[in-house]
């Protein structure tokens, strides 16, 4: 496993072995439809056993006939207790009785209230937070379950007998692009950096990796059919569901791949559909580089995550 260091970007426009795939078995949460099943297709294709959590039930039972090495949890990843009975009913399913794979999917994208205005003569409305509870909250209960489960897996000391497990946290265009009149949706994908950049440098002491996947525009359901017209008619060249699914695929595939952002790019900016943003290193003897080294010095990265 991967220690996290600076480096070049990740090459991913070569061909790649799922050996380090195959026989492992992963946790999708909104793994139902659209990207998420795009994830699940992937894995299955890969040889990995899937378990899917989402609150599509028709959906989630319909992959679950269709697909080979699929289970399918109803699971709603604001609760505690539903994410709890999803892992635990995972490591069941689990040929082996471990988890290697969790990505992180189960998000939604709503009108966002944060800047809405009243008017003149009304008071301001209390805004609905639901995004947050969904992307930030949710995700935190699932890199938390993911966490206890690798250590729980692979022991508190780091060692070469260890198996890979690696946690994907699904960001988007908006992880690192101004995106007008959306604060709620903008700052939990800013976030899934967040929580990858708290890990990066911890995690592979006890077996781990963590990544970032950013979708460019994809049409799933998370946009109205009238939003994906409008983005159309402006020029936008949209992103395929599967270069998600490559770029998931591609990141489990490598051990030495750790603490990177990719973006699903589609074909306008990549052959591959995705590359290595290359935006969350700090370049050695930079500025940002010696202002990083001061802020690990009160707890170093050798203490490992508990300390």
């Amino acid at each position: 496993m991967a220690n996290f260091s600076c480096n070049s970007p990740v090459n991913c426009d070569v061909e790649f072995d799922v050996k380090n795939i195959e026989n492992k078995t992963a946790i999708v949460t909104g793994g139902a439809n659209g990207l998420g099943e795009a994830y699940v297709r992937a894995l299955v294709a890969a040889g990995a056993t899937v378990v899917i959590a989402d609150l599509d039930v028709d959906a989630g039972n319909k992959l679950e006939k269709e697909l080979i090495h699929v289970k399918f949890i109803k699971c709603d990843t604001t609760s505690w207790d539903d994410q709890v009975h999803l892992f635990a009913a995972a490591a069941s399913f689990s040929p082996t009785g471990r988890i290697s794979f969790v990505v992180a999917n189960a998000g939604i994208h709503r009108r966002d209230e944060v800047f809405a205005y009243s008017g003149d003569d009304k008071a301001p409305q209390k805004p609905d937070l639901t995004t947050i509870d969904v992307n930030l909250i949710g995700t935190l209960y699932t890199s938390k379950l993911a966490s206890h489960y690798f250590i729980k897996q692979n022991g508190q000391k780091h060692s070469g007998s260890q198996e890979d497990t690696c946690l994907i946290l699904i960001g988007s265009g908006a992880a690192f692009l101004d995106c007008p009149r959306a604060p709620q949706y903008c700052s939990t994908k800013w976030a899934m950096r967040g929580i990858m950049h708290s890990l990066r440098r911890t995690a592979f002491y006890y077996g781990s990796r963590v990544n970032v996947i950013s979708p460019w525009y994809v049409k799933t359901n998370i946009l109205s059919e009238e939003a994906f017209a409008h983005i159309t008619s402006v020029g936008v060249h949209f992103a395929e569901s599967s270069e998600a699914g490559q770029c998931l695929l591609r990141i489990l595939s490598d051990k030495n791949i750790n603490g990177r952002s990719f973006f699903i790019s589609g074909k306008k900016w990549s052959t591959s559909g995705y590359l290595d943003l290359d935006i969350d290193d700090y370049q050695e003897n930079s500025l940002v580089d010696s202002i990083q080294r001061d802020q690990v010095k009160s707890a170093p990265v050798e203490l490992g995550l508990f300390t």
